[in-house]
């Protein structure tokens, strides 16, 4: 099937942003965001368009309004399957690591999932309605679990750009269970992730990662050495870090972006 228009919800987000300036000079693309009239929460949304494939990123990750992140990002995507089901459109759906919960890293596609966050508990739910979705109507699906993206003009609330935050304000930096290990994966590596997936057909499930494992403690100590308070140095640490095999064998991808490297390029332009 040769692709030639593509809706990218949520393509005004830190994601969205930067796949759309990879896809643009190829595909005819769509945006719909809240930020220009597009609410995925409203199936009308989706009348009268057409699309080859849905690139599915819309989503609330941190919000008090519990009910308003299930009815974005589970109707929300209930109603993005029901305009793939009529319109026999691919969709490639931003999944989360939060669906693993506490679980022994590295992760596999295969564990049993256990989220312990309402966000992560949102996320399975799309994900499940993304494989019944493939299993009745035969739907072309691919979810990319994306483990803890990071990169420039990221907004705050995450760990990185609070960071980047604070060192630019010359406040304090207080870091919560220094020895958690998270996987950090730089965005354009997540976004080479998101092209090579546009090819995909069948349903597949598949980790984006670095496949390893860094210190909460090591990666601000990368950033400064200025003004850190590294506090519950005896509380529970948790580990989370993808297995990527499968990311290599499906799609040929791996991430070229160290941590390192990657925090030298969102602080030079920050």
């Amino acid at each position: 099937m040769n692709l030639k228009d593509i809706i990218i919800t949520g393509g005004t987000g830190f994601i969205g942003r930067n796949i759309k300036n990879r896809l643009e000079k190829r595909y005819n693309i769509k945006d719909i965001s809240k930020s220009n009239g597009g609410d995925i929460r409203n199936s009308e949304t989706f009348l009268n368009i057409n699309s080859d494939l849905v690139i599915h990123l819309a989503a609330i990750n941190r919000s008090d309004n519990l009910k308003e992140m299930f009815e974005t990002n589970v109707n929300g995507t209930l109603n993005v399957l029901e305009f793939c089901r009529k319109n026999k459109t691919k969709l490639i759906f931003a999944s989360s690591a939060a669906i693993y919960g506490n679980c022994s890293p590295p992760a596999k596609e295969e564990y049993k999932t256990n989220p312990v966050s309402f966000y992560g508990l949102t996320k399975l739910f799309g994900e499940e309605l993304c494989e019944f979705y493939n299993k009745i109507f035969g739907l072309d699906i691919t979810i990319l679990r994306i483990f803890n993206i990071y990169g420039p003009n990221q907004k705050e609330g995450l760990l990185i750009p609070d960071i980047l935050s604070k060192i630019k304000n010359g406040k304090t930096i207080y870091i919560k269970n220094p020895f958690s290990v998270r996987d950090f994966i730089y965005v354009d590596d997540v976004i080479d992730a998101i092209s090579k997936s546009i090819n995909l057909n069948g349903f597949h499930i598949i980790n984006i990662g670095t496949g390893k494992g860094t210190e909460i403690r090591y990666l601000a100590e990368l950033m400064t050495n200025n003004n850190v308070i590294f506090e519950d140095q005896n509380g529970a640490n948790s580990q989370s870090y993808a297995d990527i095999s499968k990311a290599k064998r499906l799609l040929g991808w791996e991430p070229k972006t160290d941590l390192e490297e990657g925090l030298k390029k969102i602080m030079k332009k920050e």
